[in-house]
């Protein structure tokens, strides 16, 4: 059996009792989608870029179709366990879910037998360079005074999983700057950022964009971010590269189906999400909160998605990295 096939079978008696007809639903169903209540899957915990963008999605797919859309938040396994559950989804394109750098890395790390494969690509709508913080009252607010002292003591670093691009991006920073962290998991960015202002961890890796406001406004330092340019949501915080650690690395963010869709539910999904992408409403939403507007469409994703399988492959073996 191939990996597809595993992952269907793995998904309990319902789904192989579909099994006989999803070879005919593949090539075109005679049903109209959306037919009934469209879910869309967050696998990480609410307040994060995953959740906030797919409610703005939601919200503007409901306002196009005759249906409602609902957002689910399905966490664990560092976003295998959400993303998993819309892979064994029926094919009706009723069940989506949203992904990121993590479905790129599952099997590299041993944590799901999940990847680019299994997943039938609609739509990349964002990117987030990653940033770091630190509560706003640290006794070290710059990068400098960030490394001096973690030479010297240890540092606790929040990330949204092991195995996430979060995790990813704090342990490649942390090797290019030549310091030793524990990294420290939460099921979401959100939890992450919440225990960096509580304290139970020194700094945390997150999405720039989800921590724009509490850095404007309190209580979270930005010490930099980590692409080539500086943010328009985080306009004073310096680029890791203008402080001498060179890193371009964040995540990105995108709706997907389940395997073996049906190649019309597949175009009036993507024809839906076109108009969703244009909308005033998604439009006024990533702009007031600060989401950078990225778009793939599924093809471009594909090949987008088996670049980076392969980017993360490497960056795994070089930093060593075990969830």
């Amino acid at each position: 059996m191939n990996r597809r096939n595993v992952l269907k079978a793995l998904g309990g008696t319902g789904l192989v009792a579909t099994a006989g007809c999803t070879g005919q639903l593949s090539g075109g169903s005679n049903q109209e989608w959306p037919s009934r209540q469209v879910e869309v899957v967050s696998p990480w915990s609410a307040g994060g870029g995953a959740d906030r963008t797919s409610r703005a999605v939601a919200d503007a797919g409901e306002s196009n179709t005759d249906v409602s859309w609902n957002v689910s938040n399905q966490t664990g396994g560092s976003g295998s366990v959400g993303m998993s559950a819309v892979a064994n989804a029926e094919p009706t394109g009723h069940t989506l879910g949203c992904t990121a750098p993590e479905i790129c890395l599952y099997q590299h790390l041993g944590i799901a037998d999940l990847g680019p494969d299994d997943i039938t690509p609609i739509m990349q709508y964002t990117q987030m360079p990653a940033a770091i913080v630190v509560r706003e009252n640290s006794d070290y607010t710059t990068v400098d005074e960030f490394l001096s002292y973690a030479k010297n003591n240890k540092v606790q670093m929040a990330n949204s999983g092991i195995g996430s691009s979060w995790h990813m991006a704090g342990a490649a920073w942390a090797y290019e700057a030549g310091i030793d962290v524990q990294h420290v998991a939460y099921p979401g960015a959100a939890p992450a950022i919440t225990a960096t202002v509580n304290g139970e961890a020194d700094c945390a890796t997150v999405g720039a964009v989800e921590v724009a406001s509490q850095v404007r406004d309190g209580p979270l330092t930005a010490l930099g971010v980590m692409y080539d340019e500086q943010l328009e949501s985080l306009p004073n915080t310096p680029t890791m590269q203008s402080q001498g650690i060179d890193i371009v690395i964040g995540s990105w963010l995108a709706h997907f189906a389940p395997p073996d869709l049906p190649d019309d539910v597949k175009q009036s999904i993507v024809e839906t999400y076109n108009t969703v992408y244009e909308s005033e409403s998604f439009k006024t939403f990533m702009e007031n909160n600060n989401f950078m507007r990225v778009k793939r469409g599924p093809d471009e994703l594909q090949k987008f998605l088996d670049e980076r399988y392969k980017y993360y492959g490497q960056l795994v073996e070089k930093l060593n990295i075990q969830a």
